[in-house]
């Protein structure tokens, strides 16, 4: 089975709902019941309701039919609630193709774009229980600033804790 990693455009065509349903199918992978609010998310966030420059990173997986299925998406996004910080909002693989690095992959790739656009530092917040998460982005250079944080939405989360990337020529 061969995998690959891809950005989707945010200015698709929101008619084609088929990304939108894999999408939803990989945020929702363990919690089926909240498909529709992940559809509404997804369409909020390609029409742009949700505000600030965004790029979206997927992972495919072709099986031996030449079937593709999404398996992963990590987002990043500028936004507006956060004094225009840019932030990896959220990084989702599913629960059946977690710990064999893809996770790792799209997070490199789209810290490599970034960097590329010339933008000089990224942070992630990531819930103090999440120890999976935390060892990925630290492994990746990711250094903890903070207890507690501000949300991607502008709200204090004392569960939350922020960590920071300085994106440098050499990363």
């Amino acid at each position: 089975m061969k995998t690959s990693i891809k950005k989707i455009d945010c200015s698709y065509n929101l008619e084609d709902n088929r990304i939108i349903d894999k999408l939803a199918g990989v945020l929702c992978f363990e919690e089926p019941e909240m498909i529709k609010k992940s559809k509404e998310f997804w369409n909020d966030w390609f029409s742009n309701k949700i505000e600030g420059d965004k790029i979206t990173i997927v992972t495919e997986k072709t099986n031996k039919d030449n079937k593709q299925s999404l398996i992963g998406v990590v987002r990043f996004w500028k936004t507006p609630y956060c004094n225009n910080k840019w932030l990896i909002e959220g990084l989702e693989v599913i629960a059946t193709e977690r710990r064999k690095g893809i996770g790792r992959t799209m997070v490199k790739y789209g810290l490599d774009i970034l960097r590329k656009s010339g933008i000089e530092k990224i942070s992630v917040h990531i819930r103090n229980t999440n120890i999976p998460s935390i060892r990925l982005h630290k492994s990746l250079g990711f250094v903890k600033v903070s207890l507690g944080a501000i949300d991607s939405f502008g709200e204090f989360n004392e569960n939350i804790d922020e960590y920071i990337l300085l994106l440098k020529e050499t990363w």
